[in-house]
């Protein structure tokens, strides 16, 4: 028997807990890159996501050596073998050790060379040099901790690590509102604060991690050759799979640095604020979920595995739609709101990310589940070819077209419908046991009506409304989820879903269950 407990409440749990950090993350990045924006030049702006674009490249250095960790321990940890975890771990951490000794020399020297790798104004040099030196730094540190840092995920204590998480973000926040207004507005803090809440949370999370699986501890003479062998093999193809990852979040930033101006950098950036966000909201519902498909396909369970697969890429394209429809829909008065007229341009980018990143959705956990199965070769080649398009589209659109941070978002969307749809996608499905078929009645059918009813009212609210407030803006983007939310209840909710609302009914006191059972009895 798997030694995982696969519980819906733990599940329901671990992801509520992880959405408030994510709420409160969203809620300070929102008003910083506005403070930011407003009191800093894009040239000095540009360096954020410059600097994070060539880190980007670091993983590839280690990959190799960290890409099976995860896997290998929670299946170990599932099979209730201790002893294979402690080998794991006394395997891996010296190779890691030497590993981040590697990074941390070459990240430094590139990092004092930062200047032949980008463009940056002499006054921003020495400021880029510090801020690409502490990632480098912080990076090096993570890497030979890897092996010590499974224990939340496989006991499913996630709910902890998030605890740990907010009061490490409360003292960066603190550490960066001290730095901003008791020294000055500079780009810089946001990393010095970043790096230093980083630390703190590795100092206070590792030691934790390994009280709750203390078989990840490490013990002389256990190294295996063959099974860092296995693992290695494993994580080449991880490599392959960091390399996409790579090339999506590097590339973009890197191309309009040569090919167009600092604008199009920071429009970009901020206008993938939103729809990076919305990325995120995939976390709190996959995260827990990790040790529970490791242990399905440990054990063979492929029903359960295509039907957790079906329902979490429903929900999930539910949630980033109901974000993203406004999103999109109102994207000119939200920048106009936000930023004012000087970076106007970001609403067009912002649109085609959105409407990109809801694609996803449709395929919310395909990824973890091949990583799950052992299956990361063929889910990395088909992830390194979508990118590698990307790329194609990129330097055309940008390099010869000349069309800036809208020619960035739009290959990234050319990329996903031509490769995605008609690879990855179909893939996934056949890891799961998912038919195209049952997939299109499970997920997309039901999240199209929704998705349709919302963007008609929009359209309606654009034509009878010039918004020119805050309020005027969450009012209508708040009734737009109202709309969304009533067709998902009449046309998009399945069987299963109904008796799990049941069952949450009869958790609720008795003289509230019988109005809500009245209110849903017409629709079942």
């Amino acid at each position: 028997m798997a030694a995982i407990e696969i519980s819906k409440k733990l599940v329901l749990i671990n992801s509520a807990s992880s959405a408030v950090v994510l709420v409160l993350n969203l809620t300070i990045l929102i008003w910083l890159q506005q403070y930011l924006l407003k009191r800093i030049s894009p040239d000095e702006y540009a360096l954020l996501p410059l600097v994070m674009a060539v880190m980007a490249f670091a993983p590839l250095l280690t990959i190799v050596l960290t890409g099976g960790l995860g896997r290998y321990i929670t299946v170990a940890f599932a099979r209730g073998d201790n002893e294979e975890i402690t080998r794991i771990c006394s395997t891996m951490f010296p190779l890691l050790l030497v590993g981040g000794v590697v990074v941390l020399a070459l990240g430094w020297l590139a990092a004092w060379h930062i200047d032949v790798l980008l463009k940056i104004k002499p006054e921003y040099l020495n400021d880029a040099r510090l801020m690409m030196a502490l990632v480098v730094f912080s990076t090096a540190i993570r890497l030979p901790l890897a092996v010590f840092s499974c224990g939340f995920v496989v006991r499913q204590k996630l709910m902890l690590q998030d605890m740990i998480d907010v009061g490490c973000q409360a003292i960066r926040i603190g550490l960066l509102f001290a730095l901003l207004f008791g020294v000055g507005a500079k780009v810089l803090w946001v990393t010095v604060a970043l790096i230093v809440g980083e630390l703190l949370n590795l100092a206070i999370s590792t030691p934790i991690s390994i009280r709750l699986v203390p078989s990840q501890r490490l013990r002389f003479g256990l190294f295996n050759g063959s099974l860092a062998k296995e693992m290695i093999s494993f994580g080449s193809w991880s490599l392959v799979g960091q390399l996409a990852e790579t090339l999506k979040q590097a590339m973009d930033p890197i191309i309009l640095n040569r090919f167009a101006t600092s604008m199009d950098v920071s429009v970009l950036y901020v206008a993938g604020i939103a729809p990076r966000q919305l990325s995120v909201i995939l976390l709190p519902i996959t995260r827990p979920l990790i040790p529970i498909l490791a242990a399905l396909c440990a054990t063979g369970d492929r029903i359960t595995l295509g039907n957790t697969y079906l329902r979490i890429a429903r929900y999930h394209t539910w949630l980033l739609l109901f974000f993203a429809v406004p999103g999109i829909a109102f994207s000119n008065e939200l920048i106009l709101l936000y930023l004012g007229e000087v970076y106007s341009s970001a609403a067009l980018v912002m649109s085609i990310l959105l409407l990109s990143v809801s694609m996803n959705g449709l395929n919310a956990i395909g990824g973890a589940i091949a990583a799950a199965d052992g299956q990361v070769k063929g889910f990395a080649l088909r992830t390194l070819l979508l990118q590698l398009v990307n790329l194609g589209f990129l330097v055309v659109l940008v390099a010869f077209l000349h069309s800036g941070a809208v020619g960035a978002a739009g290959a990234s969307l050319a990329a996903s419908m031509l490769v995605n749809v008609t690879l990855v996608w179909p893939y996934c499905r056949k890891l799961a046991g998912v038919t195209t078929r049952v997939w299109l009645q499970e997920v997309v059918f039901p999240c199209l009506s929704p998705a349709a009813a919302s963007a008609a009212y929009c359209i309606a609210m654009l034509h009878f409304f010039d918004i020119d407030s805050w309020f005027q803006l969450i009012a209508l983007s708040a009734l737009s989820g109202l709309v969304f939310g009533i067709v998902v209840l009449w046309f998009g909710l399945r069987p299963q879903d109904w008796r799990d609302i049941d069952r949450l009914i009869e958790r609720i006191p008795a003289r509230f269950s019988p109005l809500l059972r009245a209110a849903l009895r017409n629709r079942r």
